[in-house]
This record gives structure tokens, sequence and C-alpha cells, in this order.
């Protein structure tokens, strides 16, 4: 705390003006995970772990950037102008050139995609700006890193002009900045997720496109961990990018054997309205049963952009793009939000109506474990598993529930990254954590969250 406090004097040491802060925590995702953007039920809940942002605005058009990550300092400084160059719309993709050619642009490209969009969207006067960022949210551990970041940012900046935002404004323009200006293909799930987080609570979130419900009691002595298994997620996220986009032809290839036209599909992309396409444009509005009967026996295991674009030619997803020469996984990443959605509102329900009226929980929890365990499963057939995240819930399964651990899922975008872990009594905190030393033995990056 001393050293932070160290370097926000050095750092501000010049300022007339008035520093703002807020924080913003990273999250556990407990069930849901990719299938955000295919309008899914989401239950996540917030870490201890969190970012906080500092900001004050400058006289000049300069921003500049700190971060201190995990006590590493990285730096980034560029003029306003110079980012956004002479173009009279903005041209993201200049932008992030611009931005990554910098030292620190890789990091700040998401700080400084917050005042890009909200300048925008809110039609302000670009202004210098110093930002001082502390994190111990870890990177690239499918925590919501990036998304505590971009929240806590805007926070701060909303608190300095002294804006009024509706409900979801500021998760919404941290999405547009790390879609639009970062290039990377997230759900809204990971923001909402860390604007919308109360402590000790679960937090059930829908993307459809933006709800957060009433948040969820953890009950008592049922304890949700996050084991890290030491590999980090592919930094270009290409296995998930290829995943959402497979998801999104899955679900023209339903849209258009449902009734709609290519007119109707190009429409919605366009304009962002989904309500007039089958199942109001969401593959989690299809019930299991449903597809089974009327779409499953109709979708190929794979399928080429190729073949795809010939066929069927558009999706409703405006940042996938479909690479011709590519074999996309097809029936088993359509499938997969159909099913999660079903289990995820199993998951949630059993939740709210858990009682300390009966003494015998052991057949709900088994039942919240196999659902995790059946969740991790269709990561796996999605091709987003990884050997380590594999071990890690077989060790889950071995020690089981008479050792009180009774289920665990690979997180967020799968392909390494963290592992839910779910416990309970007395037993079960202690049996994870002797998992996570029997892991930590041979995998010393490993990584414990409680």
């Amino acid at each position: 705390m001393s050293k932070i406090a160290g370097i926000l004097k050095d750092f501000y040491a010049s300022h007339q003006q008035k520093v703002f802060q807020a924080t913003a925590p990273g999250r556990l995702d407990i069930m849901g995970g990719i299938s955000n953007y295919s309008g899914s039920l989401l239950i996540q809940k917030p870490l201890l772990e969190e970012t906080s942002a500092y900001v004050s605005f400058r006289e000049d058009s300069e921003i500049n950037i700190k971060t201190i990550i995990q006590g590493e300092i990285r730096s980034f400084s560029a003029h306003y102008e110079d980012i956004v160059g002479e173009f009279k719309v903005p041209n993201y993709d200049y932008a992030r050139d611009q931005i990554l050619k910098k030292e620190g642009g890789e990091w700040a490209i998401y700080i400084v995609g917050c005042i890009l969009i909200l300048n925008e969207m809110r039609h302000l006067k670009p202004e210098g700006i110093d930002i001082l960022i502390t994190t111990d949210v870890p990177i690239r551990k499918g925590l919501g890193s990036s998304a505590s970041l971009e929240v806590a940012v805007l926070k701060a900046i909303v608190s300095c002009l002294n804006l009024t935002m509706s409900e979801y404004e500021i998760p919404i323009i941290a999405q547009k900045a790390e879609n639009l200006v970062a290039g990377v293909a997230c759900g809204l799930m990971d923001q909402l997720a860390a604007y919308s987080s109360k402590k000790n609570k679960l937090i059930p979130i829908i993307c459809q496109p933006h709800e957060v419900f009433h948040p969820i009691d953890i009950p008592d002595q049922m304890y949700f961990v996050g084991i890290n298994s030491g590999i980090s997620q592919r930094e270009d996220g290409s296995a998930f990018t290829d995943v959402r986009t497979a998801t999104f032809m899955g679900y023209s290839m339903i849209a258009l054997n449902s009734g709609a036209t290519l007119r109707d599909l190009e429409v919605a992309k366009n304009t962002g309205d989904f309500s007039k396409l089958p199942y109001g444009g969401y593959l989690a509005n299809i019930s299991p049963s449903d597809f089974e009967r009327n779409h499953l026996p109709a979708l190929p295991d794979t399928i080429s952009g190729q073949e795809f674009l010939e066929k069927y030619k558009t999706i409703i997803d405006p940042i996938s793009f479909i690479d011709r020469d590519k074999n996309y996984l097809l029936k088993n990443v359509t499938r997969h939000p159909v099913y999660e959605n079903f289990r995820v509102k199993l998951y949630a329900q059993i939740l709210r109506n858990y009682t300390t009226e009966f003494q015998n929980y052991s057949n709900r929890l088994q039942l919240m474990g196999e659902l995790m365990y059946q969740s991790h499963q269709s990561y796996s057939d999605c091709g987003l598993g990884h050997e380590k995240t594999d071990l890690i819930v077989q060790m889950v399964k071995e020690k089981g529930d008479k050792k009180g651990i009774h289920g665990a899922r690979v997180t967020g975008d799968g392909n390494g990254g963290t592992v839910c872990v779910l416990c309970s009594g007395l037993s079960g905190p202690e049996s994870v954590q002797e998992l996570f030393r029997e892991y930590a033995k041979v995998n010393t990056e490993a990584e414990f969250y409680a």
C-alpha cells in the first residue's frame, strides 16, 4: 500500500485537478461462460481480487497511463490526435494500429478504447488524461481481468466528468471498447459481472442483450473456489473466436430453416434488433427437446467457411469473421448453448431454493456437481478443452462427495485458464486445498482463488 501511495504521489505531483478513484473486481465464472453471446443464463461470482483506477484530466491532449499489474509497472503515453488521426468518423482499426505501435499498447488498448468509445457515444470533447491503474486480478487466467480494468476506468472517468449514465451504459461501453478497439470478440458477461458485483453473492446475468437479476445468496457452508491450471489462455483467442463464429453459423442455419430470410438476418445484423428472428435471435431460447427434434438432425458435424458462405451467406454477429479456408466444428458448438442454458437454469433454481430446513444436502450438491461436469465436457466437445484443466476436474472427481468436493468445470473462454470447484462443509475447503497442493507439485504456476 505504501508503494502504491508513493507512486500515486509522484504520478500526480504536478496536478492541480482532483483525482478520482474507482474499483471493479474480477469474476469467477460459476456456470454459463461462452454461452453468454447466445443468450444463456449465466452465474458469476465476484473475486476479492480487483482493479483500482485513478483518473485526473490534463490541460493538454496527452494520454498518460501507468499500470501496476501484480507488482510489474508498465507505462503508455500518446497524444489523442495521433491515435484518432484525421478521420471525420471514428476509425477504430486505425486507432488500434496506432495504440499497439507504442510501448505498453497491448494493455493500454483496453483503457484507451474506453476513452474513445465514451467520447463518441457521449459526444465529448477529447481531453488529455492521466490514469494510474493497480490490479491484482490475474491476467489471461479466465477471470475477467480486462473487464475489471475497463469498468474501473470508466467508473472513475464518469465520476470525474459528473456524467449521468443509464443502467448498463458503462458495461456496454466497456464491451464496445474491447470489441471495436481492442478487436477482441467478447460477450457482455464479464463487463456486467464487474459492474454489478455484490460481495459474497452470485450474480445471475442474461445477455439478451443485457439484464442482471437479483443476486443469489451463497448457502451456508457452500463454497466456490478457483484453481488456475497454470496455462494462460491464448492471447489471440483463436479457438474461442472460431467457436463463437461457428455458433452464429449454426444459428443462421436454424433460423433459415425456421422461416427467416437472408434479408431478416442482414437487417438484424445491421440494426442489432433480433426481436423478429426465430427464437429472438438466441440459441439459448431453444429448448433441448425442440433442438433434438427439429434442428439437430439437419446440422453437419463440421462445415467449411466456403461451403457455409455459398449456402447460407451471412451470420448476425457483426464482429465475427468467417474464414473461407477454415473448417468449423458446427454441431457441438451449436448444441452447447442450448443445453448450457438448461443446465444453468436448473443450477440457479437449486441455489434459489436451497434452504437449511433439511439436513441431507448431498443429493442437491451431487446434482449441481453433475451439471458442472456436463458443462466442462461440453467445452471440450467444442474444442475449448485442455489436458491441464481436464486433470484438475479428474482430480476433483476422484476425491468426490465423501471429501466434500462435488463438481468442477473450466471457466470463461476455456483452453486453459481457471477451473471452478464446488465444495461444502468443513472438509470441502480443506480437500480442495489438498488437491491444489497435489496439482501444484507438477504445475508450479498454478494459483488458488477463494
